[in-house]
């Protein structure tokens, strides 16, 4: 009698799926975040949440009237004032037992690495679209002072870098560059990663640009790619993106190794 209910209980066990956070790092007013949620949630909206991340309250408030008028979005939109910098604090705001994705879109400067750094912490994959490199070059105030004088809404506070973030990210670009003064050939690199060269021709320009912005981007790859974090990167740049209209279409892509995400991404690659 008992191996026959034992047998009944097992036969009608289902999996239960896991719910996902999805941070937007960087959100602003939701001009990703909305949409996304718009896309997603119309099928699976039992399975996913979008936390908004931003230091700008004034944007978040801006989000949530935005949300509100989609009644599907508004309900699984939550918005969080934080700095990127305060990654526990952060992480502490979403359930243990949930799966984790992080996107970004053109979080200036270090907020693109404190995007990712958000993801290697809880093994999450990321899409992350950076932009405005030589912000990172500026130094900010330590994240964790709690004083009426730091402005986490200023520009150099949301973008600049905390001494936790140092530049080049990776060993293979400290490698390359001259190791005696790799922190003022990287600032040279990330600021024509921004505006190029000049005087110039505007093609001989986007030229440079891009070409820098490219290895700035390999060595955030390249440091998410490390043996301490493990993960399978790819560059890819925004399709029908023009970049004679504006130059920063590249997109991170990163998933741990041999997850299912980096399946995934690894699929995109080939595409």
């Amino acid at each position: 009698s008992s191996s026959s209910s034992s047998s009944s209980s097992s036969s009608t066990t289902v999996a239960v799926r896991r719910r996902t956070t999805i941070i937007d790092a960087g959100s602003g007013a939701g001009n990703l975040a909305i949409p996304l949620a718009a896309c997603l949630l119309e099928t699976m909206e039992d399975e996913i949440e979008i936390l908004a991340i931003d230091t700008n309250e004034f944007a978040l408030q801006r989000l949530s009237e935005r949300a509100e008028t989609m009644p599907i979005v508004g309900k699984n939109i939550r918005t969080l004032a934080a700095d990127l910098a305060d990654v526990n604090s952060i992480l502490g705001h979403i359930p243990s037992e949930n799966d984790v994705v992080v996107v970004s879109l053109h979080a200036c400067g270090a907020a693109s690495d404190y995007a990712m750094n958000l993801a290697h912490v809880r093994d999450a994959p990321f899409v992350v679209c950076p932009c405005c490199t030589a912000k990172s070059l500026t130094k900010r105030e330590d994240s964790t002072r709690n004083d009426t004088t730091k402005n986490n809404n200023a520009s150099f506070q949301r973008s600049g870098a905390t001494s936790e973030i140092t530049y080049p990210r990776s060993k293979w670009l400290n490698d390359v560059l001259n190791s005696n003064d790799a922190d003022a050939e990287y600032a040279i690199l990330a600021k024509v990663a921004d505006v190029g060269l000049g005087p110039q021709t505007p093609s001989q320009q986007r030229g440079h640009q891009r070409r820098a912005k490219h290895i700035v981007e390999l060595d955030r790859l390249a440091y998410s790619s490390s043996r301490e974090y493990g993960y399978e990167t790819g560059l890819v740049r925004v399709r029908r993106h023009d970049p004679t209209v504006y130059g920063k279409g590249e997109m991170l892509l990163g998933a741990k190794g041999g997850s299912v995400a980096a399946g995934v991404f690894g699929d995109l690659l080939l595409e």
